[in-house]
């Protein structure tokens, strides 16, 4: 019996092949940086203002530059040009960082 793959669950895929990548240029993700629109496609929250659309067949995000279209077929090369945004602008690194720290148990509230 073969999965019928559907355009919701091939978004979702291609948006866990995006995490996985990313987390191997050391930007790690957790589930809750996933949203889902009301349209059906996941979303996935990097840093304040950075928001990753994943439709069908395609990565979609912006930057100052505007919007970026980048084929799910090639999640390592949208990893490549996402991590660029990090190292152009550290401060997305060091939002990112401090999201990971409020998402971490810690025991303490955050201040």
């Amino acid at each position: 019996m073969t999965r019928e793959t559907t355009p919701a669950s091939a978004t979702a895929e291609s948006l866990a092949l995006l995490r996985r990548a990313l987390a191997e240029k050391g930007i790690r993700t957790e589930d809750a940086d996933v949203m889902v629109t009301t349209s059906g496609h996941p979303t996935l929250s990097l840093a304040p203002g950075l928001l990753v659309w994943s439709i069908p067949r395609l990565f979609r995000w912006f930057t100052a530059g505007g919007m970026v279209l980048h084929s799910s077929a090639d999640p390592t090369g949208a990893a490549d040009l996402l991590a660029a945004l990090f190292d152009q602008d550290p401060r997305l690194r060091q939002q990112r960082e401090y999201l990971q720290t409020l998402l971490e148990p810690s025991g303490g509230l955050p201040i």
